[in-house]
This record gives structure tokens, sequence and C-alpha cells, in this order.
């Protein structure tokens, strides 16, 4: 299955994952959010055939969201530099994820 709402899911999820790796930690519970509504979106316009990705897609963002919440909570111990991985630019995941809801928000 692709969409833009899908798109949007795995950008989200891109964007996690990068405010994880450098520390953004107040900027993780929007983000988690974010996922969790475009999820509910792709959710109600999913067809039939289209559950078993579905259902796949539920499963790794809760097996996400609990890596992250533990990594949250040992946060103050992790040595991690604020952009861990080289090269790795925080505001381009931010600006897709941002791009993407714009795109899926104007097709209503």
């Amino acid at each position: 299955m692709t969409s833009p709402i899908a798109d949007g899911v795995m950008a989200a999820t891109h964007k996690l994952v990068q405010q994880a790796m450098t520390g953004q930690w107040q900027d993780v519970p929007k983000t988690v959010e974010e996922r969790r509504v475009l999820l509910n979106q792709l959710s109600a316009t999913a067809q039939p055939q289209d559950q078993q990705w579905l259902n796949a897609l539920r499963q790794a963002m809760a097996e996400s969201d609990a890596v992250v919440e533990q990594m949250r909570k040992e946060a103050p111990s992790l040595t991690l530099p604020r952009m861990a991985v080289e090269g790795m630019e925080a505001d381009s995941s931010s600006n897709l994820v941002d791009d993407m809801l714009g795109m899926i928000r104007g097709s209503r």
C-alpha cells in the first residue's frame, strides 16, 4: 500500500528516530501524536486487502513507541551528542513531516 498518509507515517517515524537520536525529548510526544493521527487516518481509508499491512504497521509502531519510551526514561544517563549521526539534519525530517501533514490536510 502506498499513499500520502502512509508516507506521512513513515516520515513521522523517521522524525521520531532522529529526535531520539539527538536527544530532542521535548519534541517526541508531539511527533508520536502526529504519527498516531496519521495511522488513524490511514486505518479509516484502508481497503480490506490492506489490513495485513496495516496490522504490521500498527505492531511496528507499538514496538517503536515502547522503545522510545524506554529511551526517554533512560535519557539522563545517555551520552549521545545532540547530532549523534554525522550528517544528520534534524530540520530536514521535521520539514518532511510538516510538508506531508500540510499536503494531507489540504486534500480533505
